[in-house]
Formats: structure tokens, sequence, C-alpha cells
């Protein structure tokens, strides 16, 4: 007996829309979870959106950043171009960049965050640690 993962229609959409978000971190490790989300979204039927935050500097209101919006929608662009599924990348602005990604992330949202193995706490690790303390669903891709 066969059974489908899928469902019919009408029960695929009473299910709650699943989101893969990615922070922008740098490029090669963005690239790499971007590339592992994009497995993970296939077959999870989820949508991926890359998250990139910029830190603005005090002496600036956070409505007239210190870079043009453009170049920093273009980097993350840039990157989301090259995955495998179709990516919603979003610029946000903020003063403290691990409070500006935990404004931003909806409730128990699923984060994927790729680093690379060091003896001491990468950025991307403290990230992961402070989301998954905020409540969220946090994996680690060491690469």
């Amino acid at each position: 007996m066969e059974t489908s993962t899928t469902g019919s229609p009408k029960a695929r959409s009473l299910r709650p829309h699943l989101q893969l978000v990615i922070p922008y971190t740098t490029p090669e490790l963005t690239r790499a979870a971007l590339k592992s989300a994009a497995v993970l979204a296939q077959d999870l039927g989820a949508t991926m959106r890359l998250v990139g935050v910029h830190v603005v500097p005090y002496p600036c209101p956070l409505d007239h950043p210190d870079v043009a919006n453009e170049h920093l929608k273009n980097k993350l662009a840039a990157v989301a171009w090259e995955s495998a599924l179709p990516v919603r990348a979003e610029v946000v602005y903020g003063r403290d960049r691990q409070a500006a990604f935990r404004q931003v992330l909806g409730p128990g949202a699923l984060v994927l965050l790729a680093t690379r193995k060091h003896w001491w706490r990468t950025a991307q690790e403290r990230l992961a640690r402070s989301l998954s303390r905020a409540g969220h669903s946090v994996a680690l891709l060491v690469v």
C-alpha cells in the first residue's frame, strides 16, 4: 500500500506555510547555507528567505544609513541568484545585529546558518545561540 506524503490540495492549503530563513553572513557561508536550504525547501515545500542585516552606526539615522540601499540589495541579490530555488532577499537596518534578526523573524522561525569550525565561538554560532534562545529553530551547518 502506497501513501502520499503530500496529501490532497485542500490538506496542503491548510498546512502552515514553512519559511527557511538564511541570515546573510559572508558570501561563502551564505552560499553554503542556501545550497543546503534549497534541498530542505524542496523536500519540505518551503520558501526561502535571505535576510541581510546592516548595522547603522548611531550618528546616522536608521532611515538614512551610511551605505547605499541599492548596494546592499545588489550584494544579497548576487548571492540569492545562485540558488537553485527562488529566494526572497531583504535588507534590514538596525543598531544591533542580533536584535535586528530577532525582530524580523516570525515566531518559531526555522533558521539555517553556515559556519566554519574554529576552537573559538564564531559570530555565526553566537547569532545561532541568540536566535535559539529567542525561541527560533536554528540549524547550524559546519562547512
